[in-house]
């Protein structure tokens, strides 16, 4: 039932959600849906909040995967404009919707007023309603409460902070996954697939590699890897010879970019920031054949779009900088068949500085507001319980 919920958010189709049980028919209560789970229903009074012009007419980004241009049927122009057009026609369409929904009394809202104190435009779908809208301003008697996922916890930390890179990354992105899954440990994980049985696959066969002081084989390598599927339990997946032909592909690029140098034992670096600590742990270590040392984090999946900019990368950079001097930062991403080399300005670099220290003394100051995204939180492990934390003080130790 909960990966159904999940399924349902992700996919914002609450079609299934429109009808109300039997037992609820009669209840006098407020019905909350969206403007598409309201297709088809009529209601004695409608309320519409969010009535701004960047909200509807929302102007949504540009596809990933735009249509050639010259193949839509119909359309004049490029394809980013026919997606344009057909994306403003459905705002209108929306808006319609939502109005019709009522019967007797439509009441619609709009803050006029953000929450750094400058004005917010109204919807212009709103004029097109002429002399029939009556508009009246009201002054709210109270402020909003503050949501529960967004308050502070009491936290009281015994000693410094002490995360690794990764760790830290992972509050950039969303501070609330962070306070589940590092400072409650109570994370979890994504619900596992083939495919991810299958990145865990490769992933062992490099730490073997990485751990072993003789070069490999390719039949070393094939046997590792049928190994490593079967342990994952792919040795007889309908899909086995596709999940090798792939996992062989990584691994092969993976093995090209160790050729002609010598592996040095990985160490893990301690940084300093302000009396905490962010402790960095490289995948492997190469003396290049060019005489350059390449201090290497391997990834089996793609290389993310910001990952090359984020703290991480930066925490990667200093750590190189403090124990490696002279030698580079790499990525190296084995979905991709790419290495990248990590590069930032001074300005940058102290910048993504200056960003780790604040992370450090938010969590130790109790700060862990949620990051909502209808795209990525309900693929989070802490989908179902972010929110209200208990009253009273949250003791912990880190180092």
């Amino acid at each position: 039932m909960l990966d159904r919920v999940r399924r349902l958010v992700r996919l914002g189709d609450d079609r299934d959600l429109r009808q109300l049980p039997a037992a609820a028919q009669h209840l006098d209560a407020v019905r909350l849906m969206t403007i598409h789970g309201a297709k088809g229903l009529e209601f004695g009074g409608v309320h519409m909040p969010g009535l701004n012009s960047d909200t509807i007419p929302r102007t949504p980004p540009a596809p990933p995967c735009p249509a050639p241009d010259g193949m839509i049927a119909g359309a004049e122009g490029s394809a980013l404009e026919a997606y344009r057009a057909g994306q403003a026609e459905e705002q209108e369409c929306l808006f319609y919707v939502a109005q019709s929904r009522a019967r007797d009394r439509l009441i619609l809202y709009a803050p006029t007023e953000k929450s750094n104190g400058h004005s917010r435009p109204l919807s212009p779908f709103l004029d097109r309603l002429g002399s029939a809208l009556t508009r009246r301003s009201v002054v709210p008697a109270r402020p909003l409460p503050v949501a529960a996922e967004a308050r502070g916890v009491e936290l009281v930390i015994d000693g410094r902070l002490r995360f690794g890179a990764p760790q830290i990354a992972l509050y950039e992105s969303c501070p609330r996954r962070f306070f589940y899954t590092h400072v409650l440990h109570v994370g979890g994980r994504r619900t596992t697939t083939a495919f991810m049985h299958l990145h865990e696959a490769v992933r062992s066969v490099v730490e073997a590699v990485i751990a072993s002081d003789v070069p490999m084989t390719e039949q070393e390598l094939t046997d590792r890897t049928d190994t490593a599927l079967a342990g994952e339990g792919l040795g007889e997946h309908g899909y086995r010879a596709a999940f090798r032909d792939l996992a062989s592909a990584m691994l092969r690029f993976f093995l090209s970019g160790r050729a002609g140098a010598i592996a040095e034992a990985p160490v893990a670096v301690s940084i300093n920031l302000g009396g905490e600590e962010i402790l960095v742990e490289p995948d492997e270590v190469l003396m290049r054949p060019d005489g350059i040392r390449a201090v290497r984090r391997v990834r089996t999946g793609h290389m993310r779009s910001a990952e090359g900019k984020d703290v991480g990368a930066a925490a990667l950079i200093l750590a190189v900088k403090q124990a490696y001097p002279g030698a580079v930062a790499e990525l190296v991403h084995l979905s991709d068949g790419a290495a990248s080399e990590l590069s930032l300005s001074d300005r940058e670099l102290k910048g993504r500085t200056d960003k780790l220290s604040k992370f450090l003394g938010d969590i130790r100051a109790g700060r862990f507001p949620a990051e909502v995204s209808s795209r990525t939180c309900p693929n989070c492990p802490a989908f179902f319980i972010c929110g209200p934390t208990p009253d009273g003080p949250l003791q912990k130790k880190f180092a």
